[in-house]
């Protein structure tokens, strides 16, 4: 018999927390980053902005929550199932143990970006040099808001410990 709870097991698989880019995809931003770490990439600085794909390294980053916004609303954690999936098994701390990207198609200007955070699997409990814990893993798909395309996504292999501890 699993001793994963209930509320745990019923997310394995559902996707959560969608979220929509604020706005759609610029090729100046791409060509900042691009800037900012040298990379000359000729479909980064292709002349016609339509023609500008975005690196592989940005997949994530038009779906990031704001750090600050005037109204004072507190933004959600960026990967809020991992914070749920924390509390939910009561392990305060974390650490990522694996992390892969896939790009499926590239990420053009113009575009609106969707994702949704989806919890994989929960393993049973063990122990590591961190303490007693479990580990989860949490795919993050990043996809065309108007076409349901599939850019990449995101999987990450978390080990949570430290039951009973103070976060």
């Amino acid at each position: 018999m699993s001793s994963i709870p209930h509320e745990v097991s019923e997310l394995v698989g559902r996707p959560c927390f969608p979220q929509v880019s604020d706005g759609a995809v610029e090729a100046g931003a791409i060509r900042l980053f691009a800037a900012v770490v040298e990379d000359g990439f000729p479909g980064y600085w292709a002349e016609n902005p339509a023609e500008v794909v975005a690196p592989p390294a940005m997949l994530s980053a038009w779906n990031r929550p704001l750090m600050w916004n005037p109204a004072g609303d507190e933004a959600a954690p960026g990967l809020a199932l991992h914070f749920l999936i924390k509390d939910k098994l009561a392990l305060p701390r974390a650490v990522v143990a694996e992390t892969e990207c896939e790009v499926a198609e590239p990420i053009r200007p113009g575009v609106r970006v969707k994702s949704e955070q989806i919890l994989v699997d929960v393993g049973e409990p063990c122990t590591t040099r961190l303490g007693e814990g479990r580990y989860w893993t949490i795919r993050v798909e990043y996809r065309c808001a108007e076409t349901d395309t599939l850019f990449g996504a995101e999987t990450m292999r978390f080990f949570g410990y430290g039951a009973g501890e103070a976060a």
